[in-house]
């Protein structure tokens, strides 16, 4: 069975959680949160090679962790970023 990642980091003074994590039929989301909230959220699928004579959980979760550590660059290059506060 594969299970998915949970990282925190720090980038300007706020706090991100990433959590990535095996979906139905190949797929694979990552999603962010700030103080619980969803920021931003990436669903990718797999699906083909979940279903190929090539699959290993081993590959499927070298496919998890690349898409973790590519939101976790965006994060650190200011792609993804906090949402600007509400206005009053």
């Amino acid at each position: 069975m594969v299970t998915g990642f949970n990282t925190d980091i720090k980038h300007n003074a706020v706090v991100y959680h990433i959590q990535t994590e095996p979906r139905k039929e190949g797929g694979i989301e990552t999603t962010v949160y700030m103080k619980g909230a969803v920021i931003h959220s990436l669903k990718t699928s797999q699906r083909e090679f979940v279903s190929s004579p090539d699959y290993s959980d081993e590959k499927f979760k070298k496919f998890l962790e690349d898409q973790h550590r590519l939101v976790i660059g965006k994060i650190r290059a200011g792609e993804i970023t906090a949402p600007a506060p509400a206005k009053p």
